[in-house]
Order: structure tokens, then C-alpha cells, then sequence
């Protein structure tokens, strides 16, 4: 599992039209019963629900003062300690304890962290059942109740068809804030009864600005680091930590070598590098080479330098060769998510890139 504790300012950090549509709703007391938000890992929705769940169950009595952020109920939803507020996330079955634990822990350091497990964690139909239930009893303290259920697009569709009889038909006073990076794995019956608010991804100049700023990082490395992120402020801060920087250092180097070694010795590596990388690891290191490429390519443009063309890195002659080798490494990602081994999907796309380069 990874994780990486911050402070943000913010829940609506460099999204101002989700804080526009939630505050308008929430000062003209309509927010919504169902909530859906949509957007990039580690872009906010999380601090976004939390914040809907204090304006929800703040004891401040007037409206135009809650969340007030102070109060019991507030800070006891800030804990994901209070009675009336259920959370539901995906976790491994082996380890479902342990998981909760550590995800919660990281979400109450930073509500923008990106969690992730070693293996594949899912939302399954019993703990959806468990959270039915409960919303179905009485509110502890009397008044509403919350249900955020975070990577909703997780849920398989026996969870996703118990899921969708309680939105129909809420219990009183219950509220849903579901949130997904991929709606479209959202029942469609679900997602017409929940109002949509969509995340967009934060720009890499401002993420960059900030990691500089808050997490004094080198400008190349922030840049790097937010052009990666996906525009995820927390999917940012899990980039920079020591552990992803080092294999991000890797597949920089990696990619600068591919190419000028025999065939050969780029397999052997393939086979000792990849050989027990999990998925997230080989999908990050895919991004980092479709990055080294964008540099690659940019060379080509630069006429006016009139330099030799540089010794690391993929040797692109023309954007058309630059274009084809962007297909191949995309091609190569998308297989990951077929039953194929990681280092075979990674030794596939070296070999073709490299026959490629040799006919341009």
C-alpha cells in the first residue's frame, strides 16, 4: 500500500466549477440527495464529499454558516468517526482489517491522497449490504445520515444492483456521494439518479508551481512529476515520494539505454526489471517512456540547434516515426489490462518500437 500525507488548503483546490456548483447548492439549501463525482485519482473528490457531509451533519443551525468546520459533528466527520456518516472504499478480502485502517489513516492526513494496494482491491457485495443497512436504522444523533462510497466504479454489478434498490428508494434522510474515476463502469440507471459533478484534471503548471512551493522539489523533477500525475494533486504528492521517484528515475534510464543495446541484453533486463513489478509500477513506468518520447520528438523540431541527435533515448528522425512510436507504447499499456504477463507486454513493445526506429 502507498500513501502520501500533505495539508491542502482547500477541498476545491483549482476547481472552480465544482466549488461554484456544490456552494451554490449549499447556500440555497439544494443539495442534492444522490451525488456522483467524477474525475482523476487524487483530484479532490474525497475532500469534496467530505465537505458535503459537514454542511450535512454541522450542528451550526444556520444555514449560511455550515460546515463550520469546528464543531463536534464537523470534526468528527473530518475523523471518519461519526455515527451518521458511513464510508465505503474498496479494499483486498485478505486483508480487509489492515486496509481499512490504512486508508482511512491516509485520507484523515491528507483528504487528496491517492491509496493504492500491492493487489487488486474491490467493493464487495456484502460490505454494500452492510452499508444498507445501517442507513436503514434509525440516525444515532437524530437528524440525517451520509453515505460516501469512494471508487464506486469498483463495485461488480450484484453490488452495483443492491446499490441502485436503496438510491431509488433512499431510507429518510439519507444522502449518497459516490465517487469514480470511470463512470462509464456506473450503471447507467445509477447514474441518472445521481447528480453528476465532474473533476476536471488541474493543469501541470499549477502543480508543478506547487510542488515546488510546498514540497521544494527541482523544477524538472515537478514538471516531470506533473506531467505524469494525470492533474491528480494527490496522485502528485504519491509521484514524489522517494520509493515511485526512484523507479520513475529508472524508467527514465531504461528508455534512455533501449535503444543502443543488443536485443539481447534489452530482454535479459526486461526479464530481472519487470520480472515481480506489480501492475501500477509497469503502467507508471509506460507513462514515464511516453514522456521521455514527447522529448524525443521535440528534438526533431529543433532545427535551429542544428546538434547531433542524442545519444539516450529513442532516435527519432521525423514526427510521423514520432507519432508511430506513440501508438506502440499506447498499444502497449492498454494490454497490461488483458491477462498478460507485465515483462511480456513490456519486452513486446521495446521489440517493436526498436524494429520500428530501424525503417525510419
Amino acid at each position: 500500500m502507498t500513501q502520501t500525507p500533505t495539508s491542502s488548503p482547500s477541498p476545491f483546490w483549482s476547481q472552480p466549477a465544482v466549488e461554484r456548483a456544490l456552494t451554490g447548492a449549499h447556500d440555497s439549501d439544494r443539495l442534492s440527495r444522490s451525488y456522483l463525482f467524477v474525475g482523476p485519482d487524487g483530484v479532490g473528490k474525497w475532500a469534496a464529499a467530505m465537505w458535503v457531509a459537514k454542511c450535512i451533519l454541522c450542528y451550526e443551525t444556520a444555514s449560511g454558516s455550515r460546515p463550520c468546520g469546528t464543531c463536534d459533528a464537523c470534526r468528527r466527520v473530518e475523523a471518519c468517526t461519526h455515527p451518521d456518516c458511513h464510508v465505503l472504499f474498496p479494499v483486498r478480502k485478505s486483508d480487509e482489517d489492515e486496509d481499512i485502517e490504512a486508508f482511512l489513516s491516509a485520507k484523515r492526513t491528507e483528504p487528496f491522497a491517492v491509496v493504492r494496494f500491492a493487489k487488486r482491491a474491490n467493493l464487495a457485495i456484502e460490505r454494500v449490504r452492510e452499508l444498507i443497512s445501517e442507513l436503514n436504522k434509525t440516525s444515532v444523533e437524530g437528524g440525517s445520515k451520509v453515505a460516501i462510497i469512494a471508487g464506486a466504479d469498483q463495485m461488480d454489478k450484484d453490488s452495483q444492483t443492491v446499490l441502485l434498490k436503496t438510491i431509488e428508494e433512499p431510507p429518510p434522510g439519507a444522502h449518497f456521494v459516490l465517487t469514480a474515476a470511470d463512470s462509464g463502469r456506473i450503471y447507467p440507471t445509477i447514474r441518472s439518479r445521481c447528480q453528476l459533478i465532474r473533476f476536471a484534471p488541474v493543469a501541470p503548471d499549477a502543480i508543478s508551481a506547487r510542488l515546488q512551493s510546498e514540497r521544494n522539489i527541482d523544477p524538472a523533477q515537478a514538471d516531470l512529476i506533473a506531467n505524469l500525475c494525470g492533474g491528480g494533486w494527490g496522485n502528485a504528492l504519491r509521484l514524489a515520494t522517494e520509493e515511485v521517484e526512484a523507479w520513475r528515475q529508472f524508467a527514465v534510464t531504461f528508455w534512455q539505454k533501449a535503444f543502443q543495446i543488443q536485443t539481447s541484453t534489452l530482454l535479459e533486463e526486461i526479464e530481472k526489471a519487470f520480472r515481480k513489478r506489480s501492475l501500477d509500477q509497469v503502467l507508471e513506468a509506460f507513462d514515464v517512456w511516453a514522456y521521455c518520447l514527447r522529448g524525443d520528438c521535440a528534438r526533431v523540431g529543433d532545427l535551429s540547434s542544428r546538434r547531433a541527435p542524442s545519444e539516450d533515448g529513442a532516435p527519432i528522425r521525423d514526427l510521423e516515426t514520432g507519432w508511430a512510436c506513440w501508438r506502440i507504447l499506447r498499444n502497449g499499456r492498454s494490454i497490461l489490462w488483458v491477462n498478460v504477463l507485465p515483462r511480456s507486454a513490456v519486452a513486446g513493445t521495446f521489440l517493436t518500437l526498436r524494429e520500428r526506429l530501424k525503417r525510419s
